[in-house]
């Protein structure tokens, strides 16, 4: 006679969820740690490093928002500067000129044509020498009010309006340009409340902490260990813990693009935004492949557990019985 005999299936282990939970946190505490740090002092140096922080901002000689505020700054000291019959002679055609118009209207027909003549010089090669230039000696300034302290921020691009100036000298301006006098203030670009102070406070707090903060990282890393009863399990949350907040970083570094910034005209707020995205860019960008590379990790093991447990299902036997 034949018989089944069933191999019983072995016994389900205890569920432990709430030490895997803690065990989760604590991990992702740790690797969260780590990662503000790296970023901290990355963005730091950034900032307070003089060669570093000018071969980040030189590009932006190419954007739009740049070009347009520095022909936006020219163009207004040049109008408040020189005559406006002066200009009206040296920019508008001989139509323009002989209709009845007020100054307010010859300074609307003027601030167009100037603007273009500005851009021309701006979008030059011999520029881009002078932007970078001024960003190395606007830095000096800029460290000096981050060391103080201070809550507002003066990146003061005065050195590039003269500099167009100067090359207006020779174009058919020449007699015009020769007259303006740039005030100290123009190209000055005013960051009110500014993250970047609190970011160097809190450089300088992790200078101070830093062994601390290794210590603690480490304490959550042997806690989230001891309290680990399923190791895969708890790593794979661990990585979709810190992926999610990774993306949320990245998304936070994206602020400076959607929050409106007072007390300027949209030109010098775009100006702004220009040189806040092109320092938080790396940054934004390494959280952003983070995130996803660590929640994909975990995706993929969690297949692969899947897998291996399908292909080591238990095999039922059958054997004979005399």
């Amino acid at each position: 006679m034949v018989g089944m005999n069933n191999t019983p299936n072995p016994a389900t282990p205890k569920s432990h969820k709430v030490r895997t939970f803690f065990a989760s946190i604590a991990g992702i505490v740790a690797i969260y740690l780590i990662f503000s740090s790296i970023a901290i002092i990355w963005l730091n140096q950034t900032i307070t490093n003089t060669s570093v922080y000018v071969n980040t901002v030189a590009p932006l000689v190419t954007k739009p928002a740049i070009q347009n505020f520095i022909a936006q700054e020219v163009t207004n000291d040049i109008v408040s500067s020189a005559p406006t019959q002066n200009l009206a002679n040296a920019l508008l055609s001989p139509s323009e000129l002989n209709a009845s118009l007020s100054d307010s209207q010859l300074v609307a027909l003027i601030k167009p044509v100037l603007q273009s003549t500005v851009l021309q010089i701006v979008r030059s090669a011999s520029f881009a020498a002078l932007w970078r230039n001024t960003n190395q000696t606007a830095h000096a300034e800029l460290i000096s009010q981050l060391n103080n302290n201070s809550n507002q921020l003066d990146l003061n691009l005065n050195p590039a309006i003269n500099g167009v100036i100067n090359e207006l000298k020779s174009s058919r301006l020449s007699t015009i340009a020769s007259q303006v006098s740039v005030s100290p203030n123009t190209g000055n670009l005013d960051i009110k409340n500014s993250g970047v102070s609190k970011v160097h406070r809190i450089y300088k707090l992790f200078q101070e902490g830093t062994i601390a903060l290794l210590v603690i990282a480490l304490l959550f890393f042997g806690l989230s260990i001891w309290l680990s009863v399923h190791h895969a399990k708890t790593l794979r949350r661990i990585l979709i813990g810190s992926g999610i907040l990774a993306l949320i970083q990245a998304l936070i570094l994206e602020a400076p693009a959607v929050i409106p910034l007072k007390g300027s005209n949209q030109i010098t707020q775009n100006a702004i935004r220009a040189f806040a995205e092109a320092i938080l860019h790396n940054l934004q960008l390494a959280n952003l492949l983070i995130g996803v590379i660590f929640i994909l990790i975990a995706i993929a093991s969690k297949i692969y557990s899947k897998l291996h447990s399908a292909n080591k299902a238990p095999v039922i036997r059958q054997t004979k019985v005399a």
